[in-house]
């Protein structure tokens, strides 16, 4: 990952609800890095977490491996939407069968 492939989050409140918006590829190097900040902020009290994929560029299986360990941290107590994933985002989600799992807006 270099220049604008680089992984990067961008954490805001937006209502109730926590917004992480992910950019740059979502890989092996950034995957465990990202889980740990979602249980963080999840262990810190967000219990409506919103995922923004609109600028994402790449996920592989241990970034989508960290987006359902912050669903399964959510449990009953709390609700994940993944927002705008861009087209190849939206394939991958599509083609591992995530998106009729999780909630995926637009």
């Amino acid at each position: 990952m270099t220049g604008d492939n680089q992984f990067g989050t961008n954490i805001s409140q937006s209502g109730g609800e926590t917004v992480v918006a992910l950019f740059g590829e979502l890989d092996v190097a950034s995957s465990q890095g990202l889980s740990d900040e979602l249980v963080s902020l999840i262990e810190g009290g967000a219990t409506d977490l919103v995922i923004d994929l609109a600028k994402l560029a790449f996920i592989d299986s241990t970034g989508l491996s960290a987006i359902l360990r912050a669903n399964r941290e959510l449990g009953e107590n709390g609700h994940l939407v993944l927002r705008e994933p861009t087209p190849l985002v939206r394939q991958v989600l599509e083609i591992t069968g995530l998106a009729g799992a999780l909630q995926v807006e637009p």
